[in-house]
């Protein structure tokens, strides 16, 4: 719902009600305006409703005030009658993209003890002025319908392997003028975060800018967020076309990781937006390609038998046209260092396109790719590989103190004794869908 609408009680529980929330919620709170509005509104909620809430506050360890005003948030929940917790953010912090890193840590941490307090959603303070935000920087990158949808009232997150949580929205149609006056008519004070001043942000530049515009009544907030809402039903539209243009093809997902489709026509509507989906799917990209840049791959690739985008292979093969992992993006190539073996203890996700689990013992056991072992390791049994055979290099290998013992996502490969029942789950079908954002 993109309309701008007076900020009251009432307003904000018709928002949260249209959601359905569960009897157990939890809530972001940085102590920031927006999220010390979010606290009380969802605290007058939950008395109302009969709720349980929880609020965490993630200290990322950036700042040297960031302790004390994590105090200062878990006060006002206390006050609200909301179990809180601070959470930190420790270990070694990268020396670029640290707000990127930060906002993953942040997720994966708050996701990870609302599952654990036994909420099934996490309510985060986004408002309208934030989607406009969203939807005018993604303007000035020429994103297409997906990306003009910007952020959705409901979504699903997940910390790594685990499962999802619902990540919920109420504030996206509610103001940033609406929340301080609402917060200063009922006396409530928040934090002021000085990165948000700060106009090495892209940001912080962009809402100065709408500002600007706003001011000579050439372009409002509200009016991005409605352009929002509707670029968000057009692509679900568009989805819908793409899901049904993927039947027609004959499209099928394989339990190892791969996709493939019996025929091809680069001129059926909706075929740039499938070929985008399904390169995401079987590439390990954290972002989908541009349509164009993948209908061209695809087209190519049904025509000279084979290509490659975003991480993934395409490849004709047996009268099908197949989705794969890129080898040479795991094992190595000019300009890019090999995947490195990843500890498996308990559930791991690996190369964003499979969770792996191990029941048993685990010690010394590691994931890596399949790679050039494959051959030798399968055997006779490489022919019961339904793929193109590059297909296999890029498959998860369950190594025991460098020793390949096992081969998780092909079943033929059975589950015995020395595989301490690893098993693999692709995500493949997640990542053409599209409705899980996974934090790792």
């Amino acid at each position: 719902m993109a309309t701008q609408n007076a900020l009251t009680p009432e307003a904000f529980a018709a928002r949260l009600d249209a959601l359905v929330p569960p009897k157990k919620l939890a809530l972001a709170l940085s102590g920031g305006r927006d999220s010390v509005a979010l606290l009380q509104l969802c605290a007058d909620y939950a008395r109302r409703k009969g709720l349980a809430l929880f609020a965490y506050t993630v200290d990322h360890g950036l700042r040297a005030e960031a302790g004390r005003e994590a105090q200062q948030a878990a006060g006002w929940a206390r006050a609200a009658g909301a179990a809180h917790r601070i959470l930190k953010w420790t270990g070694d912090k990268p020396a670029s993209g640290v707000q990127a890193a930060a906002r993953k840590a942040r997720y994966r941490l708050m996701i990870e003890a609302a599952q654990a307090d036994g909420c099934e959603a996490l309510v985060t303070a986004h408002t309208l002025d934030d989607q406009a935000e969203t939807l005018f920087m993604r303007l000035s990158r020429g994103a297409g319908t997906n990306g003009l949808a910007a952020m959705r009232e409901e979504t699903l997150a997940a910390s790594g392997a685990g499962a999802p949580i619902r990540l919920l929205r109420p504030l996206l149609s509610f103001s940033r003028e609406n929340i301080t006056q609402w917060l200063g008519a009922i006396g409530q004070d928040f934090v002021d975060d000085p990165s948000n001043l700060d106009p090495t942000f892209e940001r912080v530049r962009v809402r100065a800018v709408l500002a600007a515009l706003g001011e000579q009544d050439l372009l409002t907030g509200a009016a991005l967020a409605e352009t929002a809402a509707k670029a968000a039903k057009a692509a679900d539209r568009l989805a819908g076309e793409e899901d049904a243009l993927f039947d027609r093809f004959g499209g099928c997902f394989y339990g190892w990781g791969g996709v493939s489709l019996d025929r091809w026509r680069g001129d059926a509507p909706g075929s740039a937006g499938l070929a985008r989906r399904l390169i995401h799917a079987a590439g390990g990209g954290e972002f989908a390609p541009d349509e164009e840049a993948a209908a061209d791959a695809v087209e190519n690739a049904a025509e000279t038998g084979g290509g490659a985008l975003g991480g993934a292979l395409i490849r004709l093969f047996k009268g099908r046209l197949w989705f794969l992992r890129e080898p040479a993006a795991l094992l190595g190539r000019a300009g890019q260092a090999a995947a490195s073996p990843e500890p498996l203890e308990g559930a791991l996700l690996w190369d964003r396109r499979f969770i792996i689990s191990v029941r048993g013992e685990s010690e010394g056991l590691e994931i890596a790719p399949l790679g050039t072992a494959a051959p030798e390791f399968l055997g006779a049994r490489a022919g019961l590989f339904r793929g193109p055979a590059e297909g296999l290099s890029a498959l998860p290998g369950l190594y025991q103190r460098g020793v390949l013992i096992g081969a998780p996502s092909l079943p033929f490969m059975g589950k015995g004794p020395k595989t301490a029942g690893a098993a693999a789950t692709s995500l493949a079908k997640e990542r053409y869908m599209g409705g899980i954002v996974r934090f790792y």
